[in-house]
């Protein structure tokens, strides 16, 4: 039973683990820092004059 307990505790941050690195290594991308996003085509911004 306890070793059960232990095996189910070990899976669960495992799998928590395994999560939050996929996460954060997808955030971390070094190849998206690189590009530049284009200048939109129209100013939504109705205040400007």
């Amino acid at each position: 039973m306890q070793l059960g307990v232990l095996l189910g505790l070990a899976a669960v941050l495992g799998a928590i683990a395994v999560f939050l690195v996929y996460f954060i290594g997808s955030a971390l991308n070094s190849n998206d820092s690189s590009t530049i996003d284009e200048l939109p085509e129209k100013n939504f911004n109705h205040n400007a004059k």
